[in-house]
């Protein structure tokens, strides 16, 4: 989630590199039967193992172990074992395009996760559609990840359009009026998803008093946050990630406004923050979901890490991912072109996120996916029926 000159520079160099890299395309791991030339099905990871990202990183890291665990003891890939090549991009879009290259390169990787943003994952897009890899960005929410992206791209993250259109209809059905917003000031995240809020907003009769854009670098937000709630609208939204708005939840209280905050993520920063208590968000997925495929995955990935307290939907769409990606090799071969090929067949894969994933073969996006209303309690989301 960086600036947008940033981004605009990595863009350009992306575009240099395309035509060194299409001669890569031809050079894919597929025998002529569509299986890998190896015994192993090797999936590339493009994620944050340093930086101010890498908690997630880390997230994915164990969700995606417990799954490759699961599905080698249960005979692999047709007998071919998966395993893992993991590059740490920072989850900037620099690093990400230079990861893009060396996975395109590497004849073994048949398919590559991430990146954690659509900052970074974008930017790295046209490299890996030169060299005819899936780019399987299953936390990328940016609607233009795949609706600019080619059919190498996919994603099972639903989008910020739509997560936050269905925020202004909950919040306005919940009998708020007005709304005070802060928004993380980044062109390719956060001003197309408070965009999208705006316009529901608009639609539903939910009146936006005042819309502050904000940065996640930033410590201190309190000038803008007190221009936003000055006409004392009844909620706040704070459009974001977790770590940002755990800072702005608990400056806000600080200033003293005490309406209802919705935003926040389910993970270790905005959950641990006392001020957050309360809070109300749409959720993919709730570890209190007691549905069984969401419990089992639950138990198995605290019976492997014993010492993490909370399961978030980061692990959880890491899981689904690597079983969707593995899927996909069973359906259409273990190669770069079988896999892609395997995608578009996909129907009804077992997910701890959605219960079952179907494509939309249009949008290469998970088809009809839904959000849970739920509410921070003594640290944990759980389901909010309010």
């Amino acid at each position: 989630m960086k600036k947008l000159i940033r981004g605009a520079a990595v863009a350009s160099v992306a575009t240099l590199t395309i035509v060194g890299l299409a001669a890569c395309a031809s050079g894919s791991s597929a025998s002529s039967d569509g299986s890998s030339g190896s015994s192993t099905v090797y999936f590339g990871v493009s994620a944050a193992t340093t930086g101010q990202y890498a908690q997630y990183g880390e997230q994915f890291k164990e969700a995606f172990d417990l799954a490759v665990d699961e599905v080698n003891a249960a005979g692999g890939i047709d007998g071919h074992p998966v395993a893992l090549k993991y590059e740490d991009s920072q989850s900037d879009p620099k690093q990400s395009v230079a990861v893009a290259q060396k996975f395109v390169g590497d004849d073994s990787i048949s398919l590559v996760f991430g990146d954690y943003s659509s900052a970074a994952s974008i930017p790295a897009s046209p490299i890996y559609t030169a060299g005819k890899l899936v780019q399987y960005g299953f936390n990328n929410s940016n609607p233009d990840f795949t609706a600019k992206g080619s059919k190498y791209q996919w994603s099972t993250s639903i989008t910020t359009s739509a997560t936050y259109t269905w925020t202004a209809d909950y919040i306005k059905k919940q009998g708020i009026d007005s709304v005070g917003v802060s928004y993380l000031n980044t062109a390719d995240w956060g001003i197309p998803a408070f965009n999208a809020f705006k316009a529901e907003a608009k639609k539903v009769g939910l009146k936006i008093t005042d819309a502050e854009g904000v940065l996640d670098t930033s410590d201190d937000y309190r000038p803008s946050l007190t221009k936003a709630v000055a006409d004392k609208p009844q909620a706040f939204v704070h459009i974001g990630y977790g770590p940002d708005a755990a800072k702005i939840v608990t400056q806000l209280r600080a200033i003293g406004y005490d309406g209802t905050f919705y935003g926040g993520q389910d993970e270790e920063s905005f959950d641990g923050t006392k001020a957050a208590a309360g809070a109300i968000n749409g959720a993919e997925f709730l570890a209190s979901n007691p549905a069984p495929e969401v419990q089992s995955f639950v138990k198995a990935f605290k019976k492997k890490y014993p010492n993490e307290t909370e399961v978030t939907g980061f692990e959880a769409g890491a899981y689904d991912a690597l079983h969707v990606a593995v899927a996909a090799a069973k359906a259409g071969g273990t190669s770069r072109e079988g896999i892609l090929a395997g995608f578009a067949k996909l129907k009804d894969v077992p997910s701890v996120v959605y219960g079952k994933i179907t494509f939309d073969p249009s949008t290469r996006r998970v088809a009809s996916p839904a959000l849970t209303p739920s509410i921070l309690k003594d640290g944990s989301w759980v389901a909010y029926n309010g």
